[in-house]
């Protein structure tokens, strides 16, 4: 047997297993195994380099297979929701999209928002004159999902972003009612991200985004719970997961806000002067004791997080 051939495919399973071992110590992004199974295309590229060089040229075999290896590994690091978000499996290119969608409001008081979408600008607020609605100037938004359940108390809706016609420039703005008790997800790829929670009732939030440009304002006290006073201290989380991005952190005055930070290549600092980074953290003088108080954690790879 060839030397290429006997170290191709163990290098394979040595590579799987690094990096599961850097995920389990926060090294690297989140990686799943669904994650992983989305690169086999690279199995037949691996396969293909083997089959013609492997019995020649082995060290040109076993120096193409390291070079696909650190593509795959590339591709996880920069772009973890393309191979992630349930979206991408589910496309069906038959189905024209449309320009704008919406879910009235009807007797819900809390809500489950699933948005999922691609490369480009996409921003997401409260303010909505009824449950939840989007708008982009394509045809390319589809409404997956609009369920009722509890009597119509609870709302589960998803939105998805077909993606744009190549040289239009995606850009889609959803927006939440500002008084439904909400649990936001949001996955998407390249791009710009502007999530506005200052005026969202969030309960919890999570946002898988690839190589992008990141702002998150956090929600404000009084709308983080509308638990009463006398009900033990109520945390709001926010997850982050990020490839090589920029992320930039809005602490309103009065939010009470801990953020952490994990991952390879990652600095973290404030310009915010209630918050003071340190190592990878930065916490408000009173979010320890506060009523109300937001907690924020980010893992990503190459990337810069600042809190204003």
């Amino acid at each position: 047997m060839s030397a290429g051939r006997s170290l191709s495919w163990p290098l394979i399973l040595i590579t799987i297993g690094l990096v599961f071992l850097l995920v389990n110590f926060g090294y690297v992004p989140g990686v799943t195994a669904i994650q992983l199974l989305n690169l086999w295309p690279l199995l037949l590229i691996l396969a293909g380099v083997d089959i013609a060089l492997g019995r020649r040229w082995p060290l040109a075999a076993l120096g193409i297979d390291v070079a696909v290896i650190a593509l795959g590994l590339a591709l996880l690091a920069t772009q973890p929701t393309v191979f992630s978000a349930p979206f991408f499996f589910d496309r069906d290119p038959g189905v024209v999209g449309q320009r704008d969608v919406s879910v009235e409001r009807g007797s819900a008081t809390s809500l489950s928002l699933d948005i999922n979408g691609g490369a480009g600008r996409f921003r997401v607020s409260g303010g909505s004159t009824v449950l939840v609605d989007a708008h982009s100037p394509n045809e390319d938004l589809r409404l997956r999902r609009a369920d009722f359940d509890n009597g119509g108390q609870h709302a589960d809706v998803r939105i998805d972003h077909s993606g744009s016609r190549r040289g239009v420039s995606a850009e889609v703005e959803t927006r939440i009612a500002s008084n439904v008790r909400t649990d936001l997800e949001l996955n998407g790829g390249a791009g710009e991200f502007l999530v506005d929670l200052s005026d969202v009732i969030l309960n919890s939030a999570e946002i898988n985004v690839g190589a992008a440009s990141l702002t998150l304002t956090l929600p404000k006290p009084a709308l983080a719970t509308t638990a009463p006073a006398t009900s033990p201290a109520a945390e709001v989380r926010i997850e982050v997961n990020a490839g090589a991005s920029s992320i930039l952190i809005d602490v309103p005055e009065g939010v009470e806000a801990r953020v952490t930070t994990s991952g390879a290549l990652l600095t973290l600092r404030s310009s915010n002067p209630r918050l003071t980074a340190s190592g990878s953290s930065a916490e408000t003088p009173g979010y320890a004791a506060a009523q109300n108080r937001v907690t924020v954690r980010i893992t990503a790879g190459a990337s810069s997080v600042t809190i204003r």
